[in-house]
């Protein structure tokens, strides 16, 4: 008996003393530590889980993954940042569910007679993400080089070249490789995976060989239109015993920026299952932090990363690394800042978006819709891919490079890791592939959070991108340096990005 009341009273010591300890720590000091590893783990174990099927925007596994983050942030007590009292802004988004069933062969001519050669998958086909339903056997080929047309350049891959119900071979992005802004700003609209397959349609092909064995589930939907993605051991294949060289047919149209379209002697068959949902919704999981300056409070520091991938495809893309791995450290700034009793001056808004994968759909949607004045925003940090390598870095545009000054300050007096800054052009020259290109165009000050040094590259938009090849490390200093920057923005006097 005496042992018992002895162990209740240490005990209960122990437990007052820890209280005292934790009442004598500032916010600031707590918010540092208020996330860890495995806080991050359990997240990111959610994100890739079957359950959440990849996490394609408007299809359930997506919806599962934002309710789930809603959840963590009203138990964190995150302000209410969405729409009609909610975390969430939603936005019309049809999607396209693939489904078991594909196939993709290839028929080469041996005498008179067609040989087929059958191709697996992922390595060597993927389903095309936005294809429509059906089947196409023994169509002709017909490489179209970038599958462009652009009369204001005089650019044609299709001029003189007869594809009517035959299946187009075309290269992804543009023939425009140079680095003139105004050039690139002209080209750019040509690069879209939609505008190639609604072009393609246009000249009667009756499906697509897209080369890239990346997935795609970009908007482009068009009926009764065929495609799969190929790899570049299987377009050697198209060219083998056509006398050209895929590299150097490539590599002449760059240069030359001239077509060099032909009929290939080969066949192929394409099968795709697919379901189009065209009353599909997304959205956007916004909490926030308010500020409590009543000058600076309508002032926004804003983090934020994609929560979607690409789904299933039809096997699970866990998407880990991509943007699982971005999610959870936006996650892991909004608990600790929120939980460990910290007031901003400033406002301090959180964010997870919908539809990246489908061409920065909720990032667009929230630029056009955002909770108040985008002159407001004072900052905003974006995360995509930042799960492997050692070193930390932050990338801006020149005219907003004293941002990054925040950033290396908390990374020198905080985290303490190898650390590269980046100045961009004040221009967007190439065709914008993250969120934060959507409120950059605006004029609102971005920042990049990246990663460095990694050893090896991780499968994009492929199976492969899974958690085991994840650094939780290197994320869970990330959590603090975006933790420190965003307190250390929100305390400064003065907050207007310029040129350092």
């Amino acid at each position: 008996m005496k042992k018992s009341i002895f162990l209740f009273i240490t005990v209960l010591t122990l437990s007052i003393r820890v209280a005292a300890q934790e009442a004598g720590v500032a916010p600031t000091v707590k918010a540092l530590y208020g996330t860890t590893e495995s806080d991050l783990r359990e997240w990111m174990d959610y994100f890739v889980s079957p359950e959440c099927r990849g996490r394609l925007t408007g299809d359930i596994g997506f919806q599962r993954a934002v309710a789930y983050v809603a959840n963590l942030f009203g138990a964190w007590g995150l302000e209410l940042g969405g729409d009609n009292g909610s975390y969430f802004q939603n936005f019309p988004h049809p999607y396209i569910e693939v489904k078991e069933g594909a196939c993709f062969k290839l028929y080469f001519p041996v005498g008179k007679e067609w040989v087929a050669k059958e191709y697996p998958y992922p390595d060597h086909y993927m389903v095309g993400g936005t294809s429509d339903s059906g089947e196409l056997k023994g169509l002709d080929l017909v490489y179209v080089g970038y599958g462009i047309t652009a009369p204001e350049f005089n650019y044609d891959d299709y001029k003189g070249i007869d594809v009517k119900g035959k299946i187009v071979v075309c290269e992804r992005d543009i023939p425009y490789q140079g680095n003139d802004p105004e050039w690139q700003k002209k080209w750019t609209p040509y690069q879209y995976h939609n505008l190639k397959m609604t072009n393609a349609v246009a000249h009667g092909a009756a499906g697509m060989l897209y080369i890239t064995t990346t997935g795609n589930p970009n908007p482009g939907w068009n009926k009764d239109f065929i495609y799969a993605c190929i790899s570049d051991s299987v377009m050697k294949d198209i060219f083998a015993g056509t006398g050209k060289n895929y590299e150097e047919v490539k590599k002449n149209i760059n240069k030359t920026m001239k077509p060099h379209s032909f009929a290939i002697n080969k066949k192929a068959d394409i099968k795709v299952v697919t379901e189009f949902h065209p009353d599909g919704v997304g959205c956007n999981v916004i909490g926030m932090v308010k500020g409590t300056d009543p000058t600076l409070a309508p002032q926004v520091i804003m983090a934020g990363a994609h929560l979607d991938h690409i789904g299933m495809m039809p096997v699970l893309m866990p998407g880990a690394l991509d943007n699982a791995s971005g999610s959870v450290i936006v996650m892991g700034a909004a608990k600790a800042l929120a939980t460990s009793g910290y007031k901003p001056r400033r406002t301090l808004v959180f964010v997870l978006f919908g539809g990246e994968e489908t061409g920065l759909v909720g990032s667009k949607y929230l630029a056009d819709n955002f909770m108040t004045d985008l002159g407001n925003i004072k900052a905003l940090f974006n995360i995509d891919c930042l799960g492997t390598g050692y070193g930390l870095a932050a990338r801006a545009a020149q005219k907003y490079s004293s941002l990054i000054n925040y950033v290396e300050n908390a990374n020198n007096n905080t985290v303490k890791r190898p650390f590269r800054s980046q100045e961009g052009s004040n221009e967007i020259i190439t065709r914008p592939r993250t969120d934060d290109a959507n409120f950059f165009v605006k004029g609102v000050p971005t920042v990049r959070l990246f990663a460095f040094g990694a050893d090896f590259a991780t499968p994009y938009h492929h199976p492969g991108d899974v958690k085991e090849l994840l650094n939780f490390d290197i994320m869970k200093d990330c959590v603090k340096l975006l933790t420190q920057t965003m307190m250390d923005m929100g305390e400064a006097e003065s907050l207007e990005a310029q040129a350092r």
